[in-house]
């Protein structure tokens, strides 16, 4: 059952992180950003009650806002990224990076990983070194490169953070992610002047989004 959910979520991120970078070539990042976080609200409502929590700890409350920090810059960098490059490099890098690094710190943690999860982690590196023979990927600046680092390095602190949290918990640290990184996200957005509203299907495009992230 881990590795169906594990399967579906990539595949939930992967259509939303699509969708995330067209809207963000046509749409301020921080506005994509800001109202696909509130848009998807509903979900996660759904998510607190088909999951339940037997106990919340103050500790699963706390990572999971930090966790809200590290996911909010992760999304920020990776949409400006997809904006800016070819989204069949970028995304692969992000999504390399976010996968392998959290499994860097459980080994610094002491966990030990059986040989197909070690073939899981040498399958992600190669995939990013198979990315690099593309002719597009030779092509893509050091900037975007190191975005697209920086975005799965957020990304895996996300992950890690939440990874601190008890299973008892149930989904209400990604309520307490959402609830630091909406304010921060519309605060940046009405800062920069892109905080409203989108509007027709611009509305709908940054809905989908924000279910589909929020799902996975």
């Amino acid at each position: 059952m881990t590795q169906l959910l594990a399967l579906a979520s990539a595949v939930l991120f992967g259509v939303a992180d699509f969708a995330a970078g067209y809207a963000s070539r046509i749409m301020p990042v921080w506005r994509v950003a800001s109202w696909s976080q509130i848009l998807g609200l509903p979900v996660l409502a759904l998510g607190l009650l088909i999951v339940p929590a037997e106990e919340v700890a103050a500790s699963d409350l706390a990572f999971g806002a930090l966790g809200g920090i590290a996911g909010l810059t992760g999304l920020v960098i990776l949409y400006a990224t997809l904006a800016a490059g070819t989204m069949s490099v970028v995304a692969p890098i992000t999504g390399a990076a976010a996968a392998t690094i959290p499994v860097l710190f459980d080994l610094l943690s002491g966990v030990r990983l059986t040989r197909m999860e070690w073939l899981g982690v040498v399958l992600a590196i190669g995939a990013v070194l198979l990315v690099g023979f593309d002719r597009e990927a030779r092509h893509i600046s050091p900037k975007l490169l190191l975005q697209a680092l920086g975005a799965g390095l957020a990304f895996a602190l996300f992950f890690i953070a939440l990874g601190q949290t008890s299973p008892e918990s149930g989904l209400w640290p990604l309520a307490a992610a959402r609830s630091v990184s909406i304010p921060i996200a519309f605060g940046v957005a009405s800062l920069a002047g892109v905080a409203a509203r989108p509007t027709g299907r611009h509305l709908r495009w940054v809905a989908g989004i924000g279910a589909t992230d929020m799902a996975a």
